[in-house]
């Protein structure tokens, strides 16, 4: 009767080992584990996990599993979790399946050409080409768009050339309606004066379809090359709504009196997408002329997005007439929450060490006053501030109960490098007690330069 409560015994104690054993392993581990032996889905979640909280600690991690996996899932979640990052690190393997495409699934070909455009990598522009020259269709508009982001830096000497290549294909190699689109948006990307003529008479080309004439604008604007500013401004006078906006905001880089003229004329468009873009461009070229109308529009529009796309232009104006006016707009008490949190994040950005002690009161306000969505607002905005004036709000986040002001707490420390925080911050990395946010705590003490 002894040795069977013996085996018992023993097997329970065995259990309670492995049982602490697993217990004490770090978050980090575990998640090791996953990518070592996890399912697709467990993979999958983890990468959505790691997504959330733009944690890159795993990277190297992933690179390994993304070389020697042959599961399409997982590829396409470890590609695109790295395209999202622009994080180098797989662009061998990419370039593998874009020139071995015939023999893998068309989603993982996709997402290897969308991320060596995110990364730039110039060697992939050869394959990519090829894909461009081949009967088979299927990825041309992906290898367009990447080729664009690619020749679009610094590091191709042969812009020429490509710019070149891409409009002989746009005249000559019969491209879809959507090919055409991606190869106009490529050009812009590319940023070459060499491509200005051949965009701008697409632009003036009324029988040209209105969509890829807006495409052609914001191709032109992204250039910002001068000769392309007529067709821009025969843009702003169309019948067509939608053009007019698109042009109104591809006009931002230019300098000139007629370019003045048209985004303050714009303003009076009944479109309210015209307006929204009239105020993207003052706010783009610091149009102090234009303070006076974005005044009137953030106070009055109907429109929510006119709104808030003028208070945003006032920040970026940021003279003392439009810094009056966000004052004012903060401190309406009738304003929406979304007008009062917007254009507080105006005032930091402009001077976070001036306008803070305000918005902080507000925020203690709008937490008595159980304004939940004011008091996440304005916390938010208070977290990405930078003045030493912040201190004691990142103690009162850092000792908070509720987990979002904790992680306040520690992007406040670490933005402003409070390192003598580092006793509040470092019982938030027990991860049995605080999960992810201990990861994030870490995080914060390796910025600040702390160990633990």
């Amino acid at each position: 009767m002894k040795k069977p409560l013996l085996l018992i015994l023993s097997l329970f104690l065995q259990f309670q080992f492995l049982y602490s054993q697993d217990a004490i392993k770090t978050l980090e581990e575990k998640q090791r584990e996953i990518i070592q032996y996890g399912t697709e889905s467990e993979i999958a979640n983890l990468i959505a996990s790691l997504k959330k909280d733009n944690a890159v600690y795993l990277n190297n991690d992933l690179i390994k599993l993304a070389q020697i996996s042959n599961n399409a899932h997982i590829l396409t979640g470890v590609f695109s979790f790295f395209t999202d990052l622009a994080q180098t690190g797989l662009e061998t393997k990419a370039i593998e399946l874009i020139q071995n495409r015939y023999d893998e699934q068309k989603e993982v070909v996709r997402s290897a050409i969308d991320y060596v455009g995110s990364v730039k990598a110039v060697e992939a522009i050869k394959p990519l080409q090829e894909i461009m020259d081949a009967e088979d269709k299927s990825f041309i508009n992906s290898a367009i768009r990447a080729i664009g982001k690619i020749a679009g830096t610094d590091k191709v000497s042969n812009k020429q050339e490509i710019v070149a290549y891409l409009i002989n294909y746009y005249k000559n190699g019969d491209p879809v309606d959507d090919d055409k689109n991606a190869l106009i948006v490529s050009l812009g990307e590319i940023g070459s004066a060499e491509s200005v003529d051949f965009i701008a008479d697409i632009v003036t080309n009324i029988d040209e379809r209105p969509f890829r004439r807006m495409t052609a604008l914001e191709a032109l604007g992204k250039i910002k090359d001068q000769k392309g500013l007529p067709a821009i401004l025969q843009g702003v006078q169309d019948s067509d709504p939608n053009v007019r906006a698109t042009a109104v905001a591809a006009l931002g880089p230019f300098t000139d009196k007629k370019v003045e003229d048209a985004i303050l004329e714009a303003f009076r468009d009944s479109f309210y997408k015209t307006r929204i873009a009239a105020a993207k461009a003052a706010g783009d070229r610091k149009l102090v002329s234009a303070v006076p109308y974005l005044r009137f529009r953030s106070h009055n529009d109907e429109v929510p997005g006119v709104r808030e796309a003028s208070i945003k232009a006032l920040g970026q104006i940021a003279n003392a007439e439009a810094v009056s006016v966000l004052i004012d707009l903060f401190k309406q008490k009738n304003n929406p929450d979304a007008i009062k949190i917007i254009s507080a994040e105006m005032l930091m950005t402009i001077d976070a060490g001036t306008y803070s002690p305000e918005i902080i009161k507000s925020h203690e306000e709008a937490k008595q006053q159980k304004q939940k969505q004011l008091q996440s607002g304005l916390a938010k905005v208070l977290s990405n501030g930078k003045s030493e004036g912040l201190k004691n709000l990142a103690k009162q986040f850092l000792t908070s109960t509720d987990v979002v002001e904790q992680s306040y707490g520690l992007q406040l420390a670490k933005n402003n490098r409070f390192s003598d925080l580092a006793d509040l911050i470092k019982p938030l990395t027990d991860e049995k007690k605080y999960g992810s946010l201990a990861l994030r705590a870490r995080e914060t003490l390796d910025a600040l330069g702390i160990t633990e």
